[in-house]
């Protein structure tokens, strides 16, 4: 790994602890409902585009059924980041201070739609970090697909080798493994496989952490 002069960042789970309120919401709205959604489920689809999980909602559960969990589901969420706000995962304001201090760029690339990472940025103070935003409505493929890490990579103008993303899914882990973009795993609540080891540089336990290692390349 050579100088790092660019840093992609995934949304959920590795800036904000997000992954338990999006499974809460939905629990919620589903039990009123009488419907099984369970943890497990909720779990395979940790990564992947709305998109992408709303059509298995609708593959799994009965149409209204699906269309109510989608609807009222996303707004329990919203309603409940707009009186608790987001808690921000350990060590993300020190990180984004000192890439900030060294011109390093900072872009981030989500599954979620743009409205809603804008949303949530913009509700922590965050949006003046980062120099562009790219949400899953915006490219064809979702991750795993490389299509979005592509995307955010054009817009740091920088070497592939020079930028390192921040993951802490799998299916994310694939995405910039495909792309070709040195990919660093920080654990939310999936822990590491053989694969993320195999095509991350490291597993590092924060964002102090990974802090601690930019510092180290950029000397």
């Amino acid at each position: 790994m050579t100088k790092i002069e660019a840093v992609i960042f995934d949304m959920d789970g590795l800036m904000f602890d997000t992954e338990v309120l999006y499974y809460e919401a939905n629990r919620t709205i589903a039990k009123r409902i009488d419907l099984a959604y369970t943890w497990e489920f909720h779990e395979k689809y940790i990564g992947v585009s709305d998109e992408e999980f709303h059509k298995e909602l609708y593959l799994t559960f009965e149409t209204e059924a699906a269309e109510t969990l989608i609807n009222e589901g996303g707004q329990a969420l919203l309603e409940h980041v707009e009186v608790n706000g987001l808690r921000k995962k350990k060590g993300l304001i020190e990180l984004l201070d000192y890439l900030e201090s060294k011109n390093i760029k900072k872009i981030v690339a989500s599954s979620s739609i743009k409205s809603v990472v804008s949303l949530f940025l913009e509700k922590e103070q965050l949006t003046s970090y980062f120099d562009a935003i790219i949400g899953g409505d915006e490219v064809t493929r979702a991750k795993p697909s490389p299509e979005i890490y592509e995307k955010a990579w054009l817009k740091t103008q920088v070497p592939k080798e020079h930028t390192l993303v921040l993951e802490d899914s799998l299916n994310g882990i694939r995405a910039s493994y495909d792309a070709n973009i040195p990919v660093i795993m920080i654990p939310d609540l999936i822990l590491p496989t053989n694969e993320a080891k195999e095509k991350t540089l490291m597993i590092l336990d924060d964002l102090n952490q990974v802090k601690t290692f930019i510092k180290q390349q950029n000397q």
